[in-house]
């Protein structure tokens, strides 16, 4: 099975090096909680600068212009980070309702001599467009099968995803999900699944697609790496799933009255580097995949972050420091994106 990128179809063969979770344009402001924080007059209008790094190195979501990513100069610039570090392909996780932008991302791809792979679907509940509330399950399977096969503009998403799944599981996410299941078994897309990180909520969503059909090698887990429960990774390893380590570079404390709100702390690259270890070593190494799910401004290196290339730049050295051997990281990072973003190809 070939894969339908921003730019036309590629086969498994020209995916290369893959960040299988990405924003490449994201508009996260309308969850943006208007809190006090120190030192700041007002955290809704001030933009990331210098001077402010340090308070968002600890808490991400402490300014409002920290959840836009908007410029398209900027984006193609950070990609090329992950270029020139050997990257060749990035899943882009941006859905209507945050920031989605077929043509842009095709100007953006054609600028970086990027493959871009967009997604199709709808993220959390709250994002979700009125006209849903009275869609059947399978009308809203057929707008992603819609954009899967015809596009938006002529352009094609290439996988479902990332489908949104909140704090609270609730119906409006499970008939999106269902959904997303009725678009696979008609188009054989991947699915990418958003969980609450602070959440299991992924065994539930897990199991709502394989009772529908879905085989578990076309379904990734998202952001299992955020607290890394080590019980809730295996559960799903053990449903045959690929999870995903998407959070590298995030190392943040969040403050309570945030984390009272949905939000809590994350490990750190040193604890998710030797969690990943521990799972290749118990025979998982098949079933994981990488990236570092930028979303922020102050994850790009124009404003003092890691940037897209990270994990080739920074987490690559700590694997093999850890001994995880090379070909353990290009199965990571080459050939499971391939397996679950074209089909597993039959052994010969």
């Amino acid at each position: 099975m070939n894969i339908k990128s921003v730019n036309g179809v590629l086969s498994r063969d020209r995916l290369g090096i893959t960040a299988t979770h990405e924003h490449v344009l994201l508009d996260l402001t309308a969850f943006y909680q208007a809190l006090p924080v120190p030192g700041i007059d007002d955290p809704a209008t001030q933009k990331v600068e210098m001077w402010n790094l340090g308070i968002l190195s600890r808490d991400c979501y402490a300014l409002k212009d920290n959840l836009l990513l908007a410029d398209e100069d900027v984006a193609a610039d950070e990609l090329m980070f992950f270029k020139n570090a050997g990257g060749n392909t990035i899943v882009d996780a941006s859905l209507p309702g945050i920031g989605r932008n077929p043509k842009a991302l095709r100007r953006i791809a054609e600028k970086t001599g990027l493959n871009i792979i967009m997604g199709t679907g709808f993220y959390v509940g709250e994002t979700h467009p009125k006209a849903l509330d009275s869609m059947t399950d399978e009308a809203i399977g057929d707008l992603m099968v819609g954009e899967l096969t015809e596009g938006v503009d002529g352009i094609c998403a290439g996988y479902i995803g990332e489908i949104g799944i909140s704090e609270i599981f609730d119906d409006k996410e499970r008939r999106v999900l269902r959904a997303a299941a009725i678009a696979h078994k008609k188009t054989g897309a991947a699915i990418n699944v958003h969980i609450n990180p602070w959440t299991t909520n992924g065994i539930e969503a897990a199991d709502i697609l394989l009772s529908a059909g879905v085989t578990p090698e076309k379904i990734c887990i998202s952001h299992v790496d955020v607290e890394n429960r080590e019980d809730y990774i295996y559960a799903l390893l053990q449903k045959g799933v690929y999870v995903e380590f998407d959070n590298f570079g995030k190392e943040y404390y969040i403050r309570r009255e945030v984390r009272n709100s949905g939000y809590g702390l994350f490990v750190h690259d040193t604890e998710r580097v030797a969690l990943l270890k521990k799972l290749i070593d118990d025979g998982f190494v098949n079933q994981l995949l990488l990236a570092c799910d930028v979303c922020l401004k102050n994850l790009l290196h124009k404003y003092g972050g890691w940037g897209y290339d990270h994990v080739l730049s920074n987490i690559v050295p700590m694997m093999e420091d850890e001994g995880i051997t090379q070909e353990q990281i290009l199965t990571m990072l080459q050939k499971n994106p391939a397996d679950w973003l074209c089909g597993r190809e039959q052994q010969k």
